[in-house]
């Protein structure tokens, strides 16, 4: 696990493209296929547990329209949730993480799997995963948060 938190820096609030109260949206910056973003909590949360009732509601129906969104920009009918606790669930940043990816057809190889790829630890060594440049990443993030209402 990472032990300083990425979503916790104060610069990191620059590469939000949504808020919604105290949850943000980020494009990720080594995307598994265009579009790619992350629903997080403002405050540093480990667990969804960690979360109130409340909390949690306003999480999830962030989540929803943050994935609305994302759909109606990437032109998808299709998207893939994934939240993972733990190590063992291949959570690799110790902070509550909603990661949303739409889909469309033929969008990954015959027998590759996004959530494989998912797995894999962001390294620019590792030839699984893109990492973004920091220009590519500015002008994604940028792009969203124009066009999010």
């Amino acid at each position: 696990m990472i032990t300083i938190c990425p979503f916790c820096k104060p610069d990191s609030h620059a590469s939000v493209f949504a808020f919604s109260g105290d949850i943000k949206a980020m494009y990720n910056l080594s995307p598994i296929l265009p579009g790619h973003s992350l629903v997080i909590p403002m405050k540093h949360v480990n667990s969804l547990f960690d979360l109130n009732e409340e909390e949690i509601s306003a999480f999830f129906s962030f989540a929803r329209k943050v994935t609305a969104f994302l759909c109606e920009v990437y032109e998808s009918d299709a998207y893939d949730w994934s939240l993972q606790e733990g190590t063992e669930a291949g959570q690799s940043i110790e902070h509550l993480h909603l990661h949303i990816i739409p889909r469309k057809p033929g969008d990954l190889p015959d027998g590759e799997d996004w959530y494989g790829k998912l797995q894999h630890s962001v390294d620019p060594q590792n030839k699984e995963r893109i990492v973004l440049s920091e220009s590519e990443y500015n002008d994604i993030t940028m792009y969203l948060k124009g066009l999010w209402k």
